[in-house]
């Protein structure tokens, strides 16, 4: 018997460690969902600055009646005076102004050709390589707009909007040490633009730099306290630094403020359940059943966290929450919320309804392993062993519950006596799973016992 005794042990051990493993690791993957640092494309605008390039004094006249059909929005007819000259004919801020009209109105292998023919009479213009900068963009040839972006600093350019678009594209390649100078010179000339502020903010944090970080957003929610998506960049900042109180009390300002997103209820309520604050949690999530587009595969990952925290009363109020606000249009789905509700009736020692629920959800679905599983474990606390052992024999025809169904049998037939079947089962396992190393002691343990009946008989 204390070879049993033994085996029933390791058995037990092991299925509680898999738990606690699951446990700890549910627990530690958050999603929060932010405003993504983006790049800005301004409109077409206007007439060529001559502070990069000079008319030719052949041209005044010609550029008074361009900037008079520019100013009606005419540039149609501008583009016809420009196409009546070759290109050879205009200076090139007058062949520039003319890459400018093909751009506005998308014409963009003109406009590049157009815009390289000027670089090739006069390599330094500042505004050629910002232009065709943007006209990469457009083309998602970010490398190329990132080296032209990169041209237009080097040659003096300092407006914000070139120093924030070639910090995007530096953190999209090169990573955030490479964005953080740009983002805070695009920051510097225009403090009041969100995006230099969420592209500074997300440079800082996917650099480490947590302090900074939060001076940063903090000093921003002093200025717009009622800002939800500032308090969703400060719980992100807490996290990413694992302060988990701070992350969540930010999270619960934005979600008071009007934050309801699926993403962030569910990461406020599993912080809620790491803290232990249970009855927020189950709210939350609450709440986010509420939202459109929730469906099985969402109370599927709620009820896996509860269960691994044994919160089978919270769970029972989950799911009752659930039941009419569900969309479960298939068989399947039914199936599944029904295995939910047997399990936590089971659990609450509610047997009576676990097993009508139990059997409705495999009428639904004869093929839902999970089911299977449970209630066979449910039918084996009954004292129901015939039944158990039918349940689990039809859980390991699935490939799903295959694992669990063996290592079931093993163990119901442990808890039998009937040792020549336990040590089939798990000769079986351990054929089928090298990987879990316990099973090959249990055999031995278990070829002992049946040697020792062996012999006293």
């Amino acid at each position: 018997m204390d070879f049993y005794r033994n085996t029933f042990k390791l058995l037990v051990f092991y299925g509680l460690l898999f738990k606690a493993m699951f446990a700890c690791a549910f627990l530690d993957e958050f999603e929060l969902t932010l405003e993504q640092p983006t790049f800005i494309l301004p409109q077409f605008t206007g007439p060529y600055r001559e502070r990069e390039a000079s008319i030719a004094p052949e041209e005044y006249e010609m550029a008074e009646e361009l900037r008079t059909l520019l100013e009606s929005d005419d540039k149609n007819l501008v583009l016809n005076r420009l196409e009546s000259y070759y290109d050879i004919e205009l200076s090139p801020a007058m062949l520039t102004l003319k890459a400018q009209v093909y751009f506005s109105i998308k014409k963009f292998d003109q406009a590049e050709e157009t815009y390289l023919a000027v670089l090739d009479r006069m390599p330094q213009l500042v505004r050629v390589h910002s232009d065709l900068g943007q006209l990469y963009l457009l083309k998602k040839d970010f490398k190329k707009a990132r080296e032209y972006f990169a041209n237009a600093v080097a040659f003096g350019a300092n407006e914000a909007m070139i120093h924030g678009q070639l910090a995007y594209l530096n953190m999209q390649e090169f990573g955030p040490f490479s964005a953080i100078t740009g983002y805070q010179q695009a920051l510097a000339l225009e403090p009041n633009n969100r995006s230099w502020q969420q592209g500074l903010l997300s440079a800082l944090t996917r650099a480490e730099m947590f302090d900074a970080a939060e001076a940063l957003v903090g000093e921003l929610i002093e200025k717009n306290r009622n800002d939800s998506n500032l308090w969703l960049m400060k719980a992100a900042i807490s996290m990413r630094a694992n302060k988990t109180q701070h992350a969540l009390a930010s999270l619960e300002v934005a979600i008071h403020l009007g934050e309801g997103s699926q993403n962030n209820l569910r990461s406020a309520a599993q912080l809620h359940l790491q803290q232990g604050s249970y009855l927020r949690a189950i709210q939350l999530l609450k709440d986010s059943l509420e939202l459109d587009g929730i469906g099985i595969a969402t109370v599927n990952e709620y009820m896996f966290w509860l269960s691994e925290l044994e919160l089978w009363q919270q769970a029972d109020d989950l799911l009752s929450h659930a039941s009419s606000r569900l969309p479960l249009s298939s068989s399947d789905a039914k199936s599944q919320f029904h295995w939910h509700r047997a399990q936590t009736f089971s659990k609450l020692k509610q047997s009576e309804k676990a097993y009508q629920h139990f059997q409705t959800a495999l009428d639904l679905n004869p093929n839902n392993g999970m089911a299977l599983l449970d209630f066979a474990r449910f039918q084996k606390a009954q004292d129901n062993i015939e039944q158990a052992e039918l349940l689990f024999i039809r859980a390991e025809a699935l490939d799903g519950s295959k694992k669990d169904a063996i290592l079931g049998r093993a163990e119901l037939y442990l808890s039998r006596k009937d040792f020549e079947s336990a040590l089939i089962q798990l000769r079986n396992a351990h054929l089928r799973y090298p990987e879990l190393a316990a099973l090959k002691e249990n055999i031995e343990i278990v070829e002992n016992i049946i040697r020792t009946q062996k012999l006293n008989r």
